[in-house]
Formats: C-alpha cells, sequence, structure tokens
C-alpha cells in the first residue's frame, strides 16, 4: 500500500517538474517598440519590406506587394511571419508563437541570430 503511494507522488511530482520545465521554454512574444521600423509580409508574393511603424501598410510604396502585413521574425525558423489577426490573438495569451516551435516571434532579427 505504502509502496503504491509513493510510486504515484513520484509520479506526479515528476510529471509537475516536466511541465514546469517545458512550458517555461515557451517565450512570450519580443516586441521591440524602439525602433521606429518594422518588416512588414506581402501575404501574396512572400517579398520583405521596411515601413513605419505608425504607416498604414496600404499606403507603404510597394506596387509588386498589394497585401502588405505586419511580419513577425522565428529566429529558430530564421524565417518570417505574418502578424496573426486579432482573432487568433486572443486564443494566444502569451503573444504570437511559431507555428513549427512553439517559441515567441520577434519583430526584429535578435543580433545573436544575424
Amino acid at each position: 500500500m505504502h509502496k503504491s503511494i509513493i510510486v504515484v507522488i513520484a509520479v506526479v511530482g515528476f510529471g509537475a517538474i516536466g511541465f514546469f520545465f517545458s512550458t517555461g521554454s515557451m517565450e512570450p512574444a519580443i516586441a521591440s517598440p524602439d525602433s521606429d521600423e518594422i518588416t512588414f509580409l506581402c501575404l501574396e508574393t512572400g517579398a520583405l519590406v521596411r515601413g513605419a511603424r505608425e504607416e498604414d501598410p496600404d499606403a507603404i510604396a510597394a506596387p509588386d506587394c498589394p497585401t502588405l502585413v505586419q511580419a513577425l521574425y522565428c529566429p529558430a525558423c530564421q524565417a518570417w511571419y505574418p502578424y496573426p489577426p486579432p482573432a487568433a490573438l486572443e486564443r494566444m495569451p502569451m503573444g504570437p508563437i511559431c507555428p513549427k516551435h512553439r517559441t515567441g516571434l520577434c519583430e526584429e532579427i535578435p543580433p545573436e541570430v544575424e
């Protein structure tokens, strides 16, 4: 009887420790509001365009890119992803994450990646 209780406590304890470390690796999205410019992604062509943070994507002079949205960078993939729509953001309490690696997305390429 006592051995089974010890086994249950050990399994629950190791499960809690594993859960703690697995969720600790999910970092929230890193935003850098210090920069005046951000990267935009054309949904049709995949082209990247730099523009002012406060500027409307439709106002950016990029004739080859009719559908610009803000882009976020995944350091693990080394790829840019479109900023999620508001409805999707409501389901992301930790902010935008990479669909492949489940890590936080950045507005800029981190210096250690460049």
